[in-house]
């Protein structure tokens, strides 16, 4: 990242061409910046507020990229971390590991087992951030004027709002079809307070008979 930038690198130097960025103006700064040594610093004080724990050190084992290089170093190497994340997962612990050592000692692809560790190491959040855009979520859509949301009504919009497609990507038409076509019904077309029943107008004369 430090000499070709990250995903967003390349939407930034273009906005910085075009003097807009998210539709907002750009003015002129006091310098360039200079972005290895902006990249160290961000890697310093994200491994200062964030020390590896114990997960992240588990987590290694499945990851080739920490491996030692030496082949005499792999032979007990992360058979404790796979036996210990296995067990946290609920997966069979032995089997794991037996996989594991097949993976790392011949090279056959990891089983079943193993690859469901897998998948699941790449789950793991490395801070509260989701969570916290959760409550933030949670906040904004159940506020004051909305305070009569129903459990089921609040899970759905925030599944929405947390995993959805941005605005401008989502097309509602077939769910408004889709809702309609259930019979459901806009709240404007309701009317406030007891509908009394229309009755059919009579004529006079159908009283006299």
């Amino acid at each position: 990242m430090k000499t070709t930038g990250g995903r967003s690198t390349k939407k930034a130097e273009q906005g910085v061409s075009s003097g807009f960025f998210k539709d907002e103006e750009l003015t002129e700064g006091w310098g360039k910046i200079n972005k290895p040594r902006f990249y160290e610093s961000v890697v310093a004080t994200l491994t200062k507020r964030l020390p590896e724990s114990s997960l992240v050190q588990t987590l290694k084992a499945l990851d080739k990229s920490s491996w030692p290089g030496e082949q005499e170093d792999m032979t007990l190497f992360g058979e404790q971390e796979v036996h210990r994340l296995a067990k946290s997962l609920g997966e069979p612990a032995g089997e794991a590991v037996e996989q594991f050592r097949d993976w790392k000692l011949q090279g056959t692809p990891p089983g079943k087992t193993l690859e469901r560790l897998y998948r699941a190491s790449r789950t793991y959040l490395p801070t509260s951030a989701e969570c916290e855009r959760g409550f933030s979520a949670v906040n904004n859509t159940d506020n004051q004027s909305r305070n009569r949301l129903r459990e089921e009504s609040l899970s759905s919009l925030l599944f929405v709002d947390l995993n959805g497609h941005p605005l401008d990507k989502f097309d509602p038409v077939p769910f408004v079809k889709s809702w309609i076509k259930a019979g459901h019904r806009l709240s404007s077309s309701w009317k406030p307070g007891r509908q009394r029943e229309e009755v059919e107008p009579r004529h006079l004369w159908s009283f006299l008979t």
